[in-house]
């Protein structure tokens, strides 16, 4: 209904009500305007005593204030039971992958063939030296704690600490269970205090296997600092539980080595009988059951994570481990849900008792015409002030999160074409090193079938114009090879002829070995027929031919034995030179990408890796060594696709 006095002043207001209350009348429009349906006439009758309509609000109010209360209370524990959960899982996930990091280090050392020499011939432990010096070399490397290797009675005879004043070497370890379940077969572990040095680690073990035969233990034992000290970057505290309730693993020093319950004696004997603590020094963890904020959510007291001492309530969540039998708690903070209900509480109650004095006040000037108009004309242009102040808040805040969202597709697009040029100039400085050889061996066919043509040998033109096109084929090929270089791939498995792979190496690099002046010397089992791509295995013989003359220093010519034997249902080729060998310190890199020990510019580091991929693919092996008299041995074993015993 359109306000009669919207067009009226409010002197002119003032005075109209002046004039009529002095009168006796009353506008009906005033009645409807003022929004309570008051009639005209005085009102008759008793009225409800002020103290009474007082006592009802504030009765209504705090029934309110309780429902509002409680809405809090489990909206902030329910908002701090989702973070809290949150938390829990991604600490468990950081632990697991933490552990998952180094579990595959005893396997790998169990199958090293040195390893398995060593332990398969019961070599003693003084004439292991340079084992003890390897496992050192492992253990810098993988940031360990301790790396060594156990005899099947038990007793250790290599371990990277054999220098130091702790060495295990000699020590009798077949109490641990790690060292039982190797001896088993399978992969052991445990944590547990080491008995040498009284430190805290978790020890993972693998069998050393000669054939079926068990013939010692690999055993490596993972540091716990570095990981507790990611944990105490966190805001919340946490611990690690094992299947005997011990607490092995603690952001919180004052946890560490404690149990959250007494032991059981069939815990207490297994701890006695694998030597994994000290029972002696072992107490009960300073943590307290407080109730809980419902199922699932118990709260519990212990001690702050700043070290100051006070104890703390906390929301205590738990998740089971996946790398090993043990429980991650979290110890979640209740003081900012709990600040928070506080602080929502007293704004409710502020409110509350601030829309009960409105009300009185109200009520206090109902009965007065000309003070409700002004107090419904003051409540309307206050709603007219809100609502413009919230309209400008939203505008801003759509504006920020428009401008917000615009930066972030930015920031992906950059992100995007980051990765785009990055893989652009990985697959660019590949491709120029891989077609490097190929094309300067066109234009040497190119260039002799020009020649052959004019002198009118056309027989031997045609013959340089089919290896320019068996080469252009190749380079066809040759993209492909960066992408198998992360992913596997079969397809073009099939029956090749190692001597047929090798007479084309070697036409290609002709060039190269009469300019360097090579001596090649071939020996060993002809007509061998093994499974692969006749392209790329031509490839990897170019790059062993070629590398093994690289390695060979100007003041020799170079001698390159190629052998090709035949063992089993596998054949082997391998290349062999007179150069400077490999050095140790490189040895583990040798196939790593963009690894060289060349000239800067003569190479970019991918040629083994990509020859040993392309080996992999096609289920074989290469492995690179030092002669005894000098010189490298690189031996790719590959799989026969049909027996042969044509020896020469």
């Amino acid at each position: 209904m359109e306000n009669p006095l919207k067009n009226v002043s409010m002197v002119e207001r003032r005075q109209v009500m002046t004039d009529e209350t002095a009168t006796g009348a009353v506008a009906p429009h005033r009645s409807s305007r003022a929004g309570f349906g008051t009639p005209a006439k005085p009102r008759r009758g008793r009225r409800r005593p002020v103290w009474r309509t007082l006592t009802l609000y504030a009765v209504v109010a705090a029934a309110f204030g309780l429902l509002v209360l409680t809405l809090l209370i489990g909206f902030f524990q329910d908002r701090a039971t989702e973070q809290a959960r949150t938390a829990t899982t991604g600490m468990a996930e950081m632990v697991d992958s933490w552990f998952s990091h180094y579990s595959p280090l005893p396997h790998l050392l169990a199958r090293d063939p040195r390893v398995i020499d060593a332990m398969a011939n019961n070599v003693a432990a003084e004439d292991l030296g340079w084992l003890n010096r390897e496992l050192a070399i492992w253990k810098d490397r993988t940031q360990t704690s301790d790396i060594y290797l156990i005899a099947p009675d038990g007793t250790t005879v290599a371990a990277s600490n054999a220098d130091t004043g702790v060495s295990f070497v000699g020590q009798n370890f077949s109490f641990r269970p790690y060292f039982q379940d190797a001896m088993e077969g399978e992969t052991g572990h445990l944590f547990a205090l080491g008995t040498t040095s009284g430190l805290r680690g978790s020890y993972v073990s693998a069998p050393v296997q000669d054939g079926a035969d068990v013939v010692g233990v690999a055993v490596v034992k993972i540091s716990i600092e570095p990981l507790e000290l990611a944990l105490s970057n966190t805001p919340h505290g946490a611990f690690v539980t094992d299947e005997t309730g011990v607490i092995i693993i603690s952001n919180l020093e004052e946890l560490r080595l404690s149990s959250l319950e007494p032991l059981t004696p069939e815990n207490v004997a297994k701890i006695t009988r694998t030597r994994r603590f000290d029972l002696a020094s072992m107490a009960l963890a300073p943590i307290a059951s407080s109730g809980n904020w419902g199922p699932d959510r118990p709260l519990v007291r212990g001690p702050a994570q700043d070290g100051s001492g006070t104890l703390r309530t906390y929301l205590h969540l738990t998740q089971a481990l996946s790398q090993n039998p043990w429980t991650l708690h979290l110890l979640y903070d209740t003081s900012p849900a709990r600040g928070a209900i506080l602080t929502w509480s007293f704004l409710a109650f502020s409110l509350g008792l601030a829309a009960l004095a409105m009300g009185a006040l109200a009520l206090g000037r109902r009965r007065r015409l000309i003070e409700r108009l002004n107090e419904r004309e003051r409540a309307e242009r206050e709603l007219e002030r809100r609502v413009a102040v919230r309209t400008i808040a939203l505008e801003t805040e759509v504006k920020e999160r428009r401008a917000a969202e615009t930066t972030l597709r930015q920031t992906q697009r950059e992100l995007v074409q980051a990765g785009k040029l990055a893989a652009l100039g990985q697959m660019s400085a590949a491709l120029s090193h891989e077609f490097n050889q190929p094309l300067t061996a066109i234009r040497t066919y190119v260039e002799n079938a020009v020649a052959f043509h004019e002198a009118g040998k056309n027989e031997r033109a045609s013959d340089n114009l089919e290896r320019v096109l068996r080469l252009t084929e190749r380079m066809a090929q040759l993209s492909k090879h960066l992408n198998r270089f992360a992913r596997k791939s079969d397809n073009d498995m099939h029956a090749v002829k190692i001597d047929a792979v090798i007479d084309e190496a070697l036409a290609l690099l002709s060039g190269r070995i009469e300019r360097s002046e090579a001596l090649i010397v071939r020996e060993g089992t002809q007509g061998l027929v093994v499974m692969g791509g006749e392209t790329r295995l031509q490839h990897v013989a170019m790059n062993l031919v070629g590398n093994a003359i690289d390695a060979v220093p100007e003041d020799r010519l170079p001698r390159i034995t190629i052998r090709t034997t035949s063992r089993g249902d596998h054949a082997q080729m391998v290349v062999e030179d007179n150069g400077t060998g490999i050095p140790d310190t490189v040895a583990d890199r040798i196939f790593d990408p963009f690894f060289t020990t060349k000239e800067v510019g003569r190479g970019l580091g991918l040629g083994l890796s990509i020859c040993f991929n392309i080996v992999r693919d096609f289920g074989g092996t290469m492995v690179a060594e030092t002669r005894a008299e000098g010189g490298a041995r690189v031996t790719v074993t590959l799989r026969l696709a049909k027996p042969q015993r044509n020896s020469t």
